[in-house]
């Protein structure tokens, strides 16, 4: 009767798990069953005495042996995603639970599942997206792996902690290197970021000189932060200094995607302003989240009704020349609590659905303000206004655009619209209909952020534009190496090839200008040409009111 007991038992759990292990306190296999043979490659009886780290798959055993150190005491494993060694190339992802029994010698009993439903969705490390210079996560990705690896460590019974940090002066520093010493510096702080990482790879690059890392709460982030300043100030000859700051990434009682929505806000808080106010723990990084969130919703609607913002106008010019073609109309809002960005507000209306208000408010106040500077002070050349996919995707905003610009009665060849990246845009034929509707009346249409993500090309090949705008890093990219200037010159050309005009953002310095035009690109806009300002006849003398 004990071992029928012990059978049903036994068939009960396969209905969770492919394969059953007892683990000994050295995580040893003293007992396997299930599909080891086309999993692993070995019968249950080949698998005793054989280490169970030794299963996982090289790039997951560091994360697979934490997670069982921090069960050691008292916690539990959940569904922690690692790939098995497998059999020949095979390396089939699993998700691991388990826990320690005290009656059983304290014991490991892990359950280890095939391709579980939940990774569906999760990042597979296909998936993830890498810096290419540092081999690090970016943004997007790092949020994400370490949302999920901080829930399943703090389950685990483990303490874990996110650190950012930011090396001062590190872009302008690493673009003035060779690109071998370059590439030693940027491996260097990758490898130092991701040895120090829970699982050796929950580590990622969030800008240009920050950088975040997931680690246990027994790794000292100041030792980490100096081993990095030692290293830089080794290769560049001098000092270098770095800030950080380091949060319990403890998720309590938040889902993952809150918690990789908190991190994802963390990191980029701290990279455009080297702090992070008080927070103490991711938890109250969400909770001010929250707070925020319904502020700046409430701020947004009362811009929008009030018109309480101004526009500022930023030059963009033919770099064969170096004369004024077109402006951009930036938004600069009267009331914004300090350190509010104002591309971040975009975002949070894109997010909460009232672009399309803030949208229209916005070109409603770029044409009068056209209007009345125009009126006083004579010809200017055209401007860009931004504008949401999400908004374009609406059909209402649509049709109050229309009769906003034909009430305005302004002349189309004075208008482009700058279709901006912030939020994927779904239903790109119908957004293609909508833009050609408005280019048949003059109006001109590019795609802002150019070469920032996988979608860029997709919305390349299916949006009829005049102008394409290359996004910030791209340009850099450019500055800094021979494969960036090739990069960026056979995507000038591919888009000359189809008719459409380009454009380079970020373009600092005269040596940036040249790089970029040397690549075939048509216009430059950065500091080099010009800060935003809300007077544009302050460049009057490099008007090409033709344009």
């Amino acid at each position: 009767m004990a071992d029928r007991e012990r059978d049903r038992f036994v068939a009960l759990a396969f209905c969770r798990a492919d394969i059953l292990l007892e683990l000994d306190d050295e995580h040893d296999v003293v007992f396997a069953a299930g599909a080891t043979q086309f999993l692993l490659g070995l019968g249950p009886d080949q698998l005793r005495h054989k280490s169970f780290l030794d299963l996982v798959a090289e790039p997951d055993r560091a994360l697979a042996a934490e997670m069982l150190d921090a069960a050691r005491a008292q916690g539990r494993i959940d569904d922690v995603v690692v790939r098995l060694s497998g059999v020949g190339t095979r390396r089939p992802n699993v998700a691991m639970a388990g826990y320690r029994v005290p009656d059983f010698d304290n014991h490991f009993f892990l359950a280890l599942k095939v391709e579980p439903a939940l990774q569906a969705e999760r990042l597979s490390e296909t998936q993830l997206k890498r810096d290419d210079e540092t081999g690090l996560l970016d943004e997007a990705s790092f949020a994400s792996q370490a949302a999920e690896r901080a829930l399943a460590f703090k389950r685990a019974g483990g303490r874990p902690q996110i650190t950012v940090i930011k090396v001062e002066n590190f872009a302008e520093m690493t673009t003035a290197l060779g690109t071998s010493e370059r590439r030693e510096v940027m491996n260097t702080v990758g490898d130092i970021l991701a040895k120090h990482s829970l699982g050796g790879g929950t580590a990622g690059r969030i800008s240009d000189d920050s950088f975040s890392y997931l680690h246990r709460d027994d790794v000292d982030p100041e030792e980490v932060s100096s081993m990095i300043s030692d290293a830089a100030k080794r290769l560049f000859n001098g000092d270098v200094k770095t800030t950080g700051q380091t949060l319990d990434a403890d998720g309590a009682g938040l889902a993952e995607h809150q918690v990789a929505k908190a991190i994802a806000h963390t990191i980029r808080r701290f990279s455009e302003e080297g702090h992070l106010d008080k927070k103490k723990s991711i938890s109250q990084v969400l909770t001010g989240m929250v707070s925020d969130t319904i502020e700046n919703v409430a701020f947004i609607r009362r811009v929008v009704a009030g018109r309480d913002f101004d526009m500022a106008f930023m030059p963009i010019c033919d770099l064969r020349v170096e004369r004024i073609h077109h402006f951009e109309a930036l938004t600069r809002y009267r009331d914004a609590k300090p350190g509010t960005s104002p591309y971040h507000l975009f975002c949070l209306a894109e997010e909460v659905g009232i672009v399309h208000e803030l949208d229209l408010a916005v070109v409603d106040t770029t044409i009068r303000t056209i209007g009345e500077m125009v009126a006083k002070r004579g010809l200017m050349p055209s401007v860009a206004i931004n504008l949401s996919g999400q908004s374009l995707s609406n059909p209402r905003f649509v049709e109050d655009l229309r009769m906003l610009l034909r009430r305005s009665g302004i002349q189309p060849r004075k208008l482009m619209f700058e279709l901006t990246e912030s939020v994927r845009i779904d239903h790109l034929t119908e957004v293609n209909n909508v833009i050609q509707s408005f280019r048949n009346l003059g109006f001109r249409f590019c795609l802002d952020d150019f070469g920032s993500g996988a979608a860029s090309f997709d919305y390349l090949n299916a949006l009829d534009i005049d102008v394409v705008k290359f996004d910030g890093p791209v340009i850099k990219r450019a500055a800094a190496s021979q494969k960036g200037s090739d990069l960026l010159a056979s995507m000038a050309r591919m888009c000359a090839s189809m008719g459409v005009r380009t454009a380079a953002e970020m373009v600092e310095d005269k040596r940036m200008a040249g790089r970029v035009y040397q690549c075939g690109v048509d216009f430059g806009q950065g500091y080099y040409f010009g800060k935003p300002e809300f007077d544009p006849y302050v460049f009057a003398d490099r008007f090409m009111t033709g344009a």
